[in-house]
C-alpha cells in the first residue's frame, strides 16, 4: 500500500492568472490564498513554479514579478485586462475585465461559460461608440445599470472590446469566473499553460 502525505495542490489556469496580475506589487503567500480562495499549499507549489521558470522574485516584502514576468503579464495584457471589483449585482460583488479584439462569440455561451465556474450571473458587453452596450441589440448599459456603466467607463475600454462583468457569492469565485471567460475566448502564453499541466 502506498502512502501519501497531505492533499495535492490545486489551483487552475485562473487562479495562475490572477496571481501574475496580482503580482505588479509585492504581496505575501497568505494574502494571495485568502485573495484567490485556495489553500496555502497550492498557493506555495504556483509559487514555487513561478519561481522555477524566474517569473519572480521574493524578497521580505514578498513575491513580485521578474523582468521577465513584467514581459509575460505585459504580452497577457494585449489579449486582456486584470480584473477590477465594480461594486455589487444583484447583491454579489462583482468584478469585470476587458478582452481586447475579441473573436466572434455567442453572449449566452459566454455568459453559461462564466456560471459553470462559479460565477451567479454574468454580462457580456461590447464597447460601440465609446459607450458600453448589450451587443444583440446595442442597448446602453447607462439605461438600465447607470452606476455600473460609469464604473465600466472608468477601466477605459476601446471600441471593439468586450466587456465581462461576473458576479458570485465571494469575490475569489467574481475574479477567477471573469479570469475564465477571458481565457476561454483568448489563448493564453505556453508558459501560463504550462503551470496547469
Amino acid at each position: 500500500m502506498s502512502w501519501k502525505r497531505g492533499a495535492y495542490p490545486e489551483f487552475t489556469i485562473e487562479d495562475a492568472v490572477a496571481v501574475l496580475f496580482l503580482m505588479k506589487n509585492p504581496v505575501g503567500r497568505k494574502t494571495i490564498s485568502e485573495l484567490l480562495g485556495i489553500g496555502e499549499g497550492s498557493v506555495r507549489t504556483l509559487l514555487r513554479k513561478l519561481s522555477r521558470m524566474e517569473l519572480i522574485e521574493s524578497s521580505q516584502r514578498g513575491h513580485a514579478l521578474s523582468e521577465k514576468g513584467r514581459e509575460l503579464v505585459e504580452r497577457l495584457s494585449w489579449a486582456f485586462s486584470e480584473v477590477h471589483a465594480v461594486g455589487r449585482v444583484e447583491g454579489f460583488p462583482a468584478y469585470a475585465l476587458i478582452v481586447r479584439k475579441p473573436p466572434e462569440f455567442k453572449s449566452i455561451e459566454l455568459r453559461d461559460e462564466a456560471i459553470r465556474f462559479f460565477a451567479k450571473g454574468a454580462m457580456i458587453l461590447v464597447v460601440k461608440n465609446g459607450e458600453v452596450v448589450f451587443p444583440e441589440d446595442g442597448r446602453p448599459l447607462r439605461e438600465t445599470m447607470p452606476e455600473l456603466a460609469e464604473k465600466l467607463s472608468v477601466l477605459g475600454p476601446d471600441d471593439g472590446d468586450m466587456v465581462v462583468v461576473t458576479w458570485a457569492e465571494n469575490p475569489a469565485d467574481a475574479m477567477k469566473s471573469a479570469y475564465h471567460v477571458a481565457v476561454f475566448l483568448k489563448d493564453v502564453p505556453d508558459e501560463i499553460k504550462s503551470l496547469v499541466r
